[in-house]
C-alpha cells in the first residue's frame, strides 16, 4: 500500500489508547492531519493533546469526535462530522476493538455480543461511511486491525478470536471487491 504524500488526512477509531493512539502519534509525526473516534470523550481528550503536542507543523490538524463504532448511527454522524471538519479521510484505520481473556463457558453472551459489536461492526460501520466517498473520488486506503487471532484460534480468546476471523475475513473479501 502506497498512501498519499504527506500532508494527509487520518481518521483512527479506538485512537484514544493502545495501537490506534500509537498509529495516531506516527501519523502526526510524519506531518498528517490526525482525527481520533473513540467512545470516552476524557481520554479523547488526553489523546488529542498528545497529538497536539507532537505536531510537526503548527498546520497539522487534529480533532475527535466521540462516538461509539458500535452503533451505526453514531459511526455514520462520525464520518460526516470528520469529513465537515476536515475532508474526506485519505486513510481510515479501524483500530477500535477489546478482548477480555476467558474460557467460553465463563463468558456472558451479553459480553460476547458487545465484543462482536464493536470488533467487527464497528469496522463495517466506519469502512460503509466512508468508502462511498473515496470511490467517488477514486483514492483511499482502508486499514482494518484485526490479529494474530484474526488467523489461529487461541484458548481463552474464542471470543475475541471469532471478532477478529470476522474481520479478516471482510477484509480479504473487500480487498477482491
Amino acid at each position: 500500500m502506497s498512501l498519499p504524500p504527506s500532508p494527509f488526512i487520518a481518521l483512527i477509531t479506538g485512537g484514544s489508547s493502545g495501537i490506534g493512539l500509537e498509529l495516531s502519534r506516527q501519523l502526526i509525526q510524519q506531518g498528517n492531519h490526525v482525527w481520533l473516534v473513540a467512545r470516552r470523550p476524557d481520554r479523547l481528550a488526553e489523546a488529542l493533546e498528545t497529538l497536539r503536542a507532537e505536531r510537526v507543523s503548527p498546520n497539522q490538524r487534529v480533532g475527535m469526535v466521540p462516538a461509539d463504532v458500535a452503533d451505526p448511527v453514531q459511526a455514520q454522524a462520525a464520518v460526516e462530522r470528520v469529513i465537515l471538519e476536515i475532508g474526506l479521510p485519505d486513510l481510515v484505520i479501524n483500530s477500535a476493538g477489546f478482548a477480555r481473556p476467558g474460557y467460553f463457558l465463563e463468558q456472558e453472551m451479553d459480553f460476547l455480543h458487545t465484543m462482536m459489536d464493536v470488533n467487527y461492526w464497528g469496522t463495517l460501520y466506519i469502512t460503509r461511511a466512508v468508502l462511498p466517498g473515496m470511490i467517488r473520488r477514486g483514492s483511499g486506503h482502508v486499514v482494518n486491525i484485526a490479529s494474530e487471532s484474526g488467523f489461529l484460534g487461541l484458548m481463552g480468546y474464542v471470543g475475541y478470536t471469532a471478532t477478529k476471523f470476522a474481520v479478516a475475513g471482510f477484509s480479504d473479501a473487500l480487498r477482491a471487491e
